[in-house]
């Protein structure tokens, strides 16, 4: 079926030479592991882009780049919990200050692109009563003619770990479900016969329920957690009208705050995503924050580097930044990649706006004892 995209991407206008490059695109990527989502993805980027460097991507992908590749998936991983949207990966983490917190991330890949990948995601949570945190978070993915929308709803349990009475020593554990609907608009692509029975009715859409797993702890300046994501509980196959459901990942992370003087500290990091799919990602991150009474400020660095089955590579360096001033919380992240596709196409980044409102849902507050 990715032979038959190759050719409905490009118009009939188009030259017949494009079309078998791209058909061989297709072929390349299939025999390195790429599944028909990056695949549209890289001919419809070379369509919009209207530069056709199709031997060099031949390459690249071909060569190892594509253990960045991954199935249709729900929330795509960035450094979303980099800027206050770690509760997005782990249900556990929903609830964990006394605040009622509104998180909103915008991440834009290839920016020298009009039309390129692009995903925006809403997310509140609290703690609504005793011990017990939930939240609720909405994401789009826009990808050309692909698009993907969720729902997640979760819930947590905190037990403290001391007497301080400020939430910083706690264990916690969560679950939750992602709701999650794809679909390709066929209306985007330029078949040669319209009407063809490849583009036919229920062939083009998928809906899927899973479940996610978690649990955190947080002690003296130490941090860690686990959780499980998109644990399918339908549709649980392969294929799915043409549809590669997503992978089950698995995300570890462990930090530490390093308060070395007054008004500094400094938290070195990592955080590894694993699935199903045998592909890992791992990020490393050192964030240095000053703060004071109700604000703060954080820049620090992010560095990623991915291995799957077909091999290993750097995928680049993201400078990070976010902030509190008073209820209002910020963050941007510059994603500068290693690869050639990259100084084709252009970097990616992200944005995060979020406000950290007064507990007006439980109004007794947390139970400590």
């Amino acid at each position: 079926m990715h032979i038959l995209l190759a050719s409905y991407i490009l118009s009939p206008k188009k030259n017949c030479i494009l079309k078998v490059r791209c058909q061989k695109i297709c072929r390349k990527l299939q025999n390195v592991g790429g599944n028909i989502w990056e695949i549209t993805r890289v001919l419809y980027i070379c369509v919009v882009k209207k530069s056709y460097l199709l031997y060099k991507i031949i390459v690249l992908l071909a060569s190892g780049a594509m253990i960045s590749v991954k199935s249709q998936e729900t929330l795509p991983f960035y450094q979303q919990y980099l800027v206050d949207g770690d509760f997005l990966f782990n249900p556990a983490l929903l609830g964990k200050t006394d605040d009622v917190v509104l998180n909103i991330n915008y991440q834009k890949q290839f920016s020298q692109l009009s039309e390129s990948p692009n995903v925006q995601s809403l997310g509140l949570h609290a703690n609504v009563f005793d011990r017990v945190g939930a939240g609720i978070s909405f994401f789009r993915d826009q990808n050309g003619p692909i698009s993907s929308n969720g729902l997640m709803l979760g819930a947590s349990y905190f037990i403290p770990i001391t007497d301080e009475e400020d939430r910083q020593d706690q264990f916690s554990f969560g679950i939750g479900t992602n709701l999650y609907n794809m679909n390709i608009d066929y209306t985007q692509l330029n078949p040669e016969q319209p009407g063809d029975q490849v583009l036919g009715e229920n062939t083009n859409d998928i809906f899927i329920a899973y479940a996610n797993l978690g649990t955190a702890i947080k002690y003296r300046d130490f941090f860690a957690g686990v959780s499980v994501v998109d644990i399918p509980l339908s549709n649980d196959i392969p294929i799915v009208n043409g549809i590669e459901p997503s992978p089950t990942k698995f995300y570890f992370n462990l930090g530490y705050d390093w308060h070395f003087v007054d008004g500094l500290y400094l938290t070195p990091s990592m955080m590894m995503n694993l699935n199903t799919n045998s592909s890992r990602i791992i990020d490393y991150n050192v964030m240095a924050t000053a703060f004071g009474e109700k604000s703060n400020i954080s820049a620090g660095i992010s560095f990623r580097s991915a291995k799957s089955a077909v091999g290993s590579q750097n995928l680049g360096l993201s400078p990070v930044i976010k902030g509190k001033v008073g209820f209002l919380t910020f963050g941007a992240v510059y994603n500068m990649g290693v690869s050639e596709l990259t100084e084709n196409f252009g970097n990616s980044f992200m944005l995060s706006l979020g406000f950290n409102i007064e507990n007006f849902i439980n109004s007794r507050g947390f139970r400590y004892r």
